[in-house]
């Protein structure tokens, strides 16, 4: 371009290169920091958009399987890394302590024998210890032999869980559901026909999901012609919420030996295939010793094969009562289930408010109780319920 002299403003302004010469310079793109976590971060990213799942822990594809560890080691990443998490795999779902105590519990007992209460009370084990990081532990509860099936499509998106807003109407919802099921009115059956109804509840994966609301229907396509799908609100259990699409929740319900919750019906009835084991009890101490009176919210938590009234007859002359007659608040019937893991899970559960207290024996001997807890009378059934519906889940 030929060198011009500008005289005046106007000569400026009438360059017929003027808007070339003041057009502003193209930015060049930022180049990625080759830092080696978001590196591995892409490729994790990239691996789910082909398969259109997330990975998992399989045995049977190498790949897959390290996926799946690079995954759950760069979620703890999730500060540094969350500018380039283009699908929501950071985000850490809660953990339901309650499938922490039910997986614990039941790897703690198949492997050891308890003769007594006592045993397993004095049981030294690593039991339900550090529940206060239960977020970090990978659970296998409930889980079955992994399917893996060649996907045609890749999915619009990735379903990605966030906590509802207000949890506090279906919490009510969730609690009512475990009470019913631990008290025999609800049952769960096998998920078999694909047919998820609205308003129902489900257990997958060993959490309890709740139904609430579908999509519109929308016509997809696949290698096998047109088909039609959409998508469903889920609300799950932990307090978190996710919109999946129908076909792809049937399928891992179905693949995952998922079940579902039936109606509630006050007709209890017992089959040849039920097993009572036992009773859970629930007392309240009638101690006038000034180290337990004090204490208004105050219940023993046991179990007994036999009648409970028979059990605790003789409590005034019984370390395990305090020496003091005893009143019965709550006995609920087991039925189906492994008696000793589900007293382990509840004296685990609340172990944070075991009393502590040493109490002179008739004799002078000092004792000290071990299954007495200071806990409101509503949060002890809260426990069991959630315990008792996570071990159904297991059968």
């Amino acid at each position: 371009m030929a060198e011009r002299q500008y005289r005046t403003i106007d000569d400026i302004f009438n360059d017929p290169d003027l808007d070339q010469l003041l057009a502003p310079l193209e930015k060049k793109p930022k180049s990625k920091a080759m830092d080696p976590d978001i590196r591995s971060f892409e490729e994790v990213q990239e691996w789910v958009k082909k398969h259109g799942r997330k990975p998992e822990n399989t045995r049977t594809d190498l790949t897959e399987r390290r996926m799946f560890h690079r995954l759950k080691g760069l979620q703890k990443k999730y500060d540094k890394l969350h500018d380039y998490d283009e699908l929501g795999l950071l985000v850490n779902e809660d953990t339901n302590v309650y499938s922490v105590l039910a997986e614990e519990v039941k790897r703690d007992t198949n492997t050891k024998t308890f003769e007594t209460l006592d045993d397993i009370l004095n049981d030294d084990s690593i039991l339900f210890d550090d529940l206060d990081d239960a977020g970090t532990v990978d659970l296998k509860l409930f889980d079955t032999e992994k399917v893996t099936r060649k996907q045609d499509n890749k999915p619009d998106s990735i379903a990605k869980r966030q906590k509802v807003a207000d949890f506090s109407e279906y919490k009510q919802l969730f609690k009512k559901i475990q009470s019913d099921l631990a008290s025999g009115r609800r049952k769960l059956r096998p998920f078999k026909n694909y047919q998820i109804d609205l308003h129902h509840f489900y257990v997958l994966r060993g959490q309890l999901v709740y139904i609430e609301a579908f999509g519109e229907e929308v016509q997809k396509d696949n290698k096998n012609g047109q088909y039609k799908d959409k998508r469903v609100h889920i609300i799950y259990e932990n307090g978190t919420e996710s919109n999946v699409l129908y076909r792809g929740l049937a399928a891992s319900l179905y693949s995952r030996s998922g079940k579902f919750v039936t109606e509630p019906d006050d007709n209890i009835k017992l089959t040849m295939d039920d097993n009572i084991t036992g009773y859970i009890y629930i007392l309240k101490s009638l101690s006038k010793d000034p180290q337990i009176a004090e204490f208004k919210s105050l219940y023993k938590i046991g179990f007994t094969s036999g009648s409970v009234k028979r059990r605790i007859a003789n409590a005034e002359n019984e370390s395990t009562y305090l020496y003091a007659p005893v009143k019965l608040i709550e006995q609920i019937q087991v039925i189906n289930l492994n008696p000793e893991a589900l007293e382990t899970a509840i004296h685990h559960a609340l172990a944070d408010y075991q009393l502590k207290v040493d109490i002179k024996a008739p004799n002078g001997k000092l004792i000290t109780p071990r299954e007495w807890f200071v806990v409101e009378l509503s949060k002890v059934e809260e426990i069991i319920n959630a315990i008792v519906a996570r071990l159904q889940s297991e059968q």
